[in-house]
């Protein structure tokens, strides 16, 4: 069975890149989707090459874990 965490964010470029490490260490099989709301200060980039699927939407915290659960594989 494959688990999908889906992570909402908003603006994190400080801890985004020590968080997803730290998720996917704690997590190493589970699908890690990261769905941003519209940030400006780069945390999509950031996260880009630390999760499995990134996806952009709308800001509000129920678009962005709904967009993730839809795309989510587990």
């Amino acid at each position: 069975m494959q688990f999908s965490i889906i992570v909402p964010v908003f603006n994190e470029a400080p801890l985004i890149q020590r968080f997803l490490a730290h998720l996917r260490e704690r997590a190493p099989g589970a699908e890690i989707i990261v769905a941003d709301g519209g940030s400006t200060d780069g945390t999509a980039e950031l996260a880009a090459d630390l999760c499995d699927q990134l996806v952009q939407i709308q800001r509000s915290r129920a678009r962005q874990m709904n967009a993730g659960a839809n795309a989510a594989q587990g």
